[in-house]
């Protein structure tokens, strides 16, 4: 019951911990707003699985090329502006994307919500190196589960209400609204009081501030280059079956943006229930904690592999919940794991390098799988890389266990 006293006290005593959350929340839930029906956009232009998984494509490799760089700014610059001018400048963006979308072309649509990964790139970064200052060291792995549930929570809320609301109202006006909520974002983190580094830099120490500082921290430190190659590797198997999801709900389904949403939905689900479960079972120590990463990245294969044999949408919406249970679990507490080991000085780089690791391979993944779909089938990759992920999960476990044991030691 400790752990959810705990989940009460940041969310009812911590206002600063609120309002990184409630931002947190509205962006999340704006992105999924966007995606899900973008995804139905391109697939009824195109009705190519290969073109359709470009939507997630272009969404990931700015991420991947600028992801670093948004950590840097993170530790040489305030992060709160970073953060607030980030979301503002997304929220013009959607506007963009509202316009492309009227031409109907599609290289147009796909470069203007390329360009939305662009202006957001120092936001997740930021936002992760910006929490441990907003909570006490004892609360962080509840901070974390929170706060990463939050992916879990609006990637269910939002991706659902995305898929729902296209049969309601306007595609279009769904994106006017999408844009409010980037700048609703920007403003609850601009009324943020605490700083959110550990010490303002002066100028003198922010010419100190080396990227390079951040890639020789990650290759010295053997935990720290296991969780900063956990996301990227497991992204591999699991990124490009993402988009595959509306190829699942047109033709397999068919049950259109409805299933869709509801099958990103599920994942969101799996998001949020799996970080609160492993927490409350496997949380007793820092090294028992990310011990289990591996276990859930297993899981997630275990679980991807039956989704082919699905008869029905709602059966492979349970099995997504199950699946994304682990995966989920995985990405909290690898996150976790680097902000309790890197000094806040260099957490913003790290976690740059980590989620441009991931959005590398993410996008390798999408165009990969994209491809051997519109080769092979849907249903044939689904079999092969839950596969590879199992594999990958079971690996890791073996390799790295001895480092969670001696973390507990020290």
């Amino acid at each position: 019951m400790e752990n959810f006293q705990k989940y009460r006290v940041l969310l009812t005593q911590n206002q600063n911990f609120r309002k990184l959350f409630a931002a947190r929340l509205i962006t999340l839930g704006g992105d999924w707003l966007l995606t899900v029906p973008l995804l139905g956009i391109i697939y009824e232009l195109t009705e190519n699985p290969f073109i359709t998984s470009l939507v997630l494509v272009v969404q990931s490799a700015p991420l991947f090329m600028l992801g670093s760089f948004g950590g840097y700014l993170a530790d040489r610059f305030d992060r709160k502006k970073i953060i607030a001018i980030s979301e503002f400048l997304s929220g013009m963006t959607v506007l963009l994307i509202l316009y492309a979308v009227t031409t109907e072309n599609v290289v147009f649509i796909l470069f203007s919500f390329g360009l939305l990964s662009v202006v957001g790139s120092p936001y997740m970064p930021t936002s992760d190196a910006a929490l441990p200052n907003v909570v006490k060291k004892e609360n962080l792995a509840e901070a974390n589960v929170i706060f990463f549930s939050s992916w879990g929570v609006m990637a269910g809320l939002g991706a659902g209400l995305g898929g729902y609301l296209t049969t309601v109202i306007s595609r279009n006006m769904l994106f006017a609204i999408d844009s409010l909520t980037f700048v609703l974002s920007a403003l609850i983190v601009f009324s943020i009081k605490k700083n959110l580094s550990e010490k303002s830099q002066d100028k003198d120490e922010e010419e100190d501030i080396s990227y390079k500082e951040g890639l020789k921290y990650a290759a010295s430190k053997k935990e720290i280059f296991s969780l900063i190659i956990t996301k990227a590797t497991f992204s591999i198997s699991a990124s490009g079956l993402l988009s595959l999801f509306t190829v699942l709900s047109y033709d397999i389904y068919k049950t259109g943006d409805f299933g869709t949403g509801l099958m990103f939905g599920a994942r969101g689900v799996g998001a949020l229930i799996g970080p609160i479960a492993i927490r409350y079972f496997f949380g007793s120590t820092d090294g028992k904690l990310l011990n289990t990463i591996g276990i859930t990245i297993m899981a997630w294969g275990l679980f991807y592999f039956f989704i082919p044999f699905s008869v029905s949408l709602y059966l492979t919406v349970f099995l997504l919940i199950l699946g994304h249970s682990g995966g989920g679990s995985q990405w909290a507490f690898s996150t976790y794991g680097l902000q309790v080991l890197t000094p806040d000085r260099l957490r913003g780089r790290i976690a740059g390098i980590d989620y441009s690791l991931y959005f590398f391979m993410n996008t390798i993944s999408t165009l990969m799988i994209g491809y051997l779909a519109t080769v092979y089938g849907v249903l044939f990759v689904f079999k092969l890389f839950p596969v590879l992920g199992f594999i990958f999960g079971f690996v890791w476990y073996l390799s790295t266990r001895k480092i969670w044991k001696d973390l507990d030691i020290a």
